[in-house]
Parts: structure tokens; C-alpha cells; sequence
């Protein structure tokens, strides 16, 4: 049974990942681990929010769900019957999926139609030099 790791963020290149994901996994019998991760950005939270602006941290990792859940919504099919399982993780996302790639047998990721073949995006270029797993590389 394949363990795939795929990486969302809510963009229609992280559908485009989730559903190629899937539909491996539907084929090969796997199971997929989805990652969405967040940055603890000063600009976001923290000290910002001291000084009267940013969001609070416990509503960016709320907020990070709630994507997390629609992009699911958007690019899981109805009556799937895949084993599907997926965490919310604050820190930089191309570590996270790195990291969370380690006992996968393939990690997904979606690459924006704005990117130029040459330029995967800086997430998808970090998972494509630094995974230890097979890494694919989905169009938007």
C-alpha cells in the first residue's frame, strides 16, 4: 500500500496535486497524508497583534483549516473510499512536506500555470531537490 504525501495551500495547482494524488491512490490501493502549512510571519501574527494589526495565531491555523477543508471538499470526489488523513503545520511549507516526506513513497505538489516549466515555484522546487521520496510535480 503506498503512503503518498500531497502539500495544499487552497490554489487551484494544490486541487490539480490533491486530485492526481487521489486518483494514484485510487489505482495503487494507497492512503494520502495531505499537509497545509503556515507561517508564523511577524507581519501575520505575534507582534503585530501587540501593536494593534496582524490576526492571532490561533486564528490563522483556524483559518488554515477551514481552506484545508474546502480545497478538500473541491478536489476529493463524493463516496471516495481512499484512506485520507490531514494535518494543519505551522512552519515553512516546503520543510513541512519535506519532513513529512521522509515515509512516503511519493510526494505530490501542484505547480502554478504562471510557472514556467524551468521555474516549478519555490515550494515545489524545494520538495523536487530536498524530498527523499519520489516527488511529482502536478500542473496546474
Amino acid at each position: 500500500m503506498s503512503r503518498i504525501v500531497v502539500g495544499v495551500d487552497g490554489s487551484p495547482a494544490s486541487e490539480a496535486a490533491l486530485r492526481w494524488a487521489h486518483e494514484y491512490a485510487e489505482a495503487s490501493g494507497g492512503s494520502i497524508e495531505i499537509i497545509m502549512s503556515w507561517n508564523e510571519h511577524p507581519l501575520l501574527a505575534g507582534i503585530s497583534e501587540t501593536l494593534g494589526g496582524g490576526v492571532p495565531l490561533d486564528q490563522v491555523e483556524a483559518q488554515a483549516q477551514v481552506l484545508l477543508e474546502a480545497t478538500v471538499n473541491a478536489a476529493i470526489p463524493d463516496g471516495s473510499t481512499v484512506n485520507i488523513t490531514s494535518s494543519v503545520i505551522s512552519g515553512s511549507p516546503g520543510d513541512a512536506l519535506v519532513d513529512a516526506g521522509v515515509l512516503a513513497d511519493v510526494l505530490v505538489v501542484g505547480r502554478p500555470h504562471r510557472s514556467a516549466l524551468r521555474n516549478l515555484g519555490s515550494v515545489a522546487a524545494h520538495c523536487a531537490r530536498n524530498a527523499t521520496c519520489p516527488t511529482v510535480v502536478v500542473p496546474e
